[in-house]
């Protein structure tokens, strides 16, 4: 088979045939498209960069760094070990000091003061969610310590397709105002809320998996989250899809990038301030601090 682009003997195929060379110089370019179409960085900015230490993660930590942004990386220990590879934070920190990327550590435990065991029992809610949901509390809030303007994850096509899916379907919220989630930026909309941004966004993650091995990155990030092991009927849904349609996540989130009225468009309440923490939420107490109060009255 050849290559889509030069003719060469093409290495891979996921919606087109390319050879290694056009593949990663498609992906880079692709990204690159992506971070200046939809404004994800401005001059000046300090870009944070969450790398739990898996592909996706650290594809979007290299092709930001091999594109010349300055970018640091934070990685973060959620402390259980079930979901834990032992060898990430040396995987992610050896990464770091080859590209001579400035590299932060953080704990659950030792960050917000709780043992994870505990407050993952008391959340009343999915391990991975809960997870999902003490990550972005400690992404944002260290980010904001630290003077960062962007905090840049390595959510691709793939997670767009599927939180699209899950949440179109539970039917949770009539007026569609998650649709304002699914963009490559998420801009801040309150002072303690850092911007997100999401350059990966036009990706997928067969691609990041071979931008990891094609460029000879190590991965190891956590069990449960594996590519190669991952188990839920969300992904089984979308590879059956892809079956029929390869580009269906690529082409659903290049739909959703042109964008949607976004929360404070449609009127909504703006965010407050928890009354325990300080930190951005909907409500008096954000859902973090609930979990810790109930984590704490029930010991």
């Amino acid at each position: 088979m050849r290559c889509a682009q030069c003719k060469n003997e093409a290495e891979i195929t996921i919606v087109h045939p390319l050879c290694r060379s056009c593949f990663l110089k498609q992906y880079e370019t692709r990204v690159q498209r992506c971070i200046k179409k939809h404004k994800l960085f401005t001059p000046g900015d300090r870009i944070l960069v969450a790398v739990s230490g898996g592909k996706d993660s650290l594809s979007c930590a290299h092709v930001l760094y091999t594109l010349g942004y300055p970018i640091s990386v934070l990685h973060v220990d959620v402390g259980v070990s079930v979901c834990t590879n032992p060898r990430t934070r040396h995987v992610v920190e050896r990464f770091c000091e080859d590209r001579g990327i400035p590299f932060y550590f953080l704990s659950f435990s030792e960050y917000l003061g709780i043992d994870p065991d505990t407050f993952f029992h008391k959340a009343r809610r999915p391990r991975c969610a809960t997870c999902g949901l003490l990550k972005r509390y400690v992404f944002n809030r260290f980010a904001r310590e630290m003077g960062f303007t962007k905090l840049a994850t390595g959510h691709c096509a793939d997670d767009v397709a599927r939180y699209f899916l899950k949440t179109w379907v539970s039917g949770g919220n009539e007026s569609f105002l998650w649709l304002s989630k699914l963009k490559p930026l998420t801009p801040s909309t309150h002072p303690k809320l850092v911007a997100r941004v999401r350059p990966l966004f036009l990706c997928l993650e067969k691609e990041n998996y071979a931008y990891t091995k094609y460029n000879g990155i190590v991965v190891a990030g956590c069990t449960m989250c594996s590519f190669f092991l991952r188990k839920d009927s969300w992904t089984d849904i979308l590879r059956k899809i892809e079956e029929i349609r390869p580009d269906f996540a690529l082409s659903l989130a290049r739909t959703l990038a042109k964008g949607f009225p976004s929360k404070d468009e449609e009127g909504t309440a703006t965010l407050k301030e928890c009354t325990v923490c300080g930190e951005p939420t909907e409500g008096s107490i954000c859902t973090v601090c609930r979990i810790k109060a109930r984590s704490v009255s029930q010991v």
